[in-house]
């Protein structure tokens, strides 16, 4: 299109070739993508913060980790702002290609830059105390610079959540907040939120360690069909997805797409083996699985993709198990996903972990099944 443009006289401009370099990022062409960023640069196209995006994000698909750091470089030249999602591109990329050392070099030389700039200041901590006191819906599970991670109920979306948060703080005197991560509408368990607005450098580190798949989040679920092995039992899905909008919705789904899709990796551990009993005159025999799932990537619906895909789909999924979703709604009143544990670094660069125990209504469910092999204790859950 871009070459039917020239050939008719018609100016390509910034606006025509950040179109065309995010349709080469989305298609993972990264070659293809630099070579327009190069034919911008010759031809004396402006540049902007959204095609150094782009094609740095292009260089991530790509693996191509030496190209994408130094595009990073000229952009913090250029646009020395923070840009927490094109850090977890570069990131990414180091990562992708077993860097580990560079990826975190990366992310403290750009925490040093901004403390330099004088813009990490915007993680000043929120007293906890105050915050609960104005909002009772608000479970704090950790507060640490930069930092705040709540509890998130089922049924309750995450913007909701957030802007509880932000409005608590604003009635407090203090500062704005950041989305940095989602948990779907049915899941339950630790939501992480960045303390600052979305161009401080606090939420933008944070936000780094999420795009850079830094950041560790632990889901605990409960799948249907043969099961994935004995108590202790590790496995590994990979597959890539495609995530598409449903027709007449807001909503989103997701699919295997071995052929264009998205790179999505879960690992996942066996944690207990159930039968389903005999409830209401529900069939006796039905095999169940306690896992604990650890996704690499952040894609949508990625656990309940990967597992559905294997014929082991999550308890009461409407989405991806629907003629199974009738029966197990009669005694497991939601989608069996918690997230447990999120895992991070601070804006002090501490690790730190906030964890979550499993929702009541979920040890309800599990309370009816009767146990194959170790049975976790209450204590045992996360």
């Amino acid at each position: 299109l871009l070459g039917d443009m020239a050939s008719t006289r018609v100016e390509l401009n910034i606006v025509t070739f950040n179109a065309a370099v995010s349709a080469c990022e989305k298609g993972g062409e990264w070659v293809q993508a630099l070579g327009l960023f190069g034919e911008m640069l010759a031809t004396r196209v402006a540049t902007s913060p959204i095609t150094y995006f782009a094609v740095i994000s292009a260089c991530e698909h790509g693996t191509s980790w030496q190209h994408g750091l130094a595009l990073f470089s000229e952009l913090c030249a250029r646009f020395p702002e923070p840009s927490g999602l094109a850090l977890g591109n570069v990131i990414n990329a180091c990562r992708s290609a077993s860097h580990w050392a560079q990826a975190l070099f990366v992310l403290d030389r750009e925490k040093s830059r901004w403390e330099t700039l004088g813009k990490l200041g915007a993680a000043t901590p929120v007293q906890i105390p105050a915050l609960a006191s104005e909002n009772k819906d608000l479970h704090i599970l950790l507060q640490l610079p930069g930092v705040l991670a709540v509890l998130k109920p089922p049924r309750v979306l995450t913007e909701l959540i957030i802007d509880r948060v932000e409005a608590s703080i604003g009635r407090a005197g203090s500062q704005h907040v950041t989305c940095v991560s989602r948990l779907d509408l049915e899941t339950s368990g630790v939501l992480v939120i960045a303390l600052g607005s979305c161009t401080s450098a606090s939420a933008n580190y944070v936000r780094a360690q999420f795009a850079g798949r830094l950041a560790i989040k632990t889901y605990h679920c409960l799948c249907s069909g043969h099961g994935l092995g004995a108590f202790g039992t590790r496995a590994v899905r990979s597959a890539p997805l495609s995530i598409e909008s449903v027709e007449g919705t807001n909503s989103l789904r997701a699919s295997v797409a071995p052929v264009g899709g998205l790179e999505a990796c879960t690992l996942l551990v066996v944690k207990a083996c159930f039968h389903l009993p005999s409830l209401d005159g529900m069939q006796d025999g039905s095999f169940l699985t306690f896992a604990e799932a650890r996704p690499i990537t952040g894609r949508t619906h990625q656990i309940r993709v990967h597992l559905a895909s294997l014929g082991r789909p999550l308890v009461s999924d409407a989405v991806y198990d629907r003629h199974r979703f009738t029966s197990d709604s009669r005694w497991c009143p939601r989608l069996f996903l918690h997230c447990s544990r999120v895992t991070l670094h601070d804006a002090d660069a501490t690790l730190c972990s906030a964890t979550a125990s499993l929702s009541p209504d979920l040890i309800g469910a599990l309370g009816l099944l009767r146990g194959m092999s170790e049975i976790p204790k209450r204590q045992d859950f996360p």
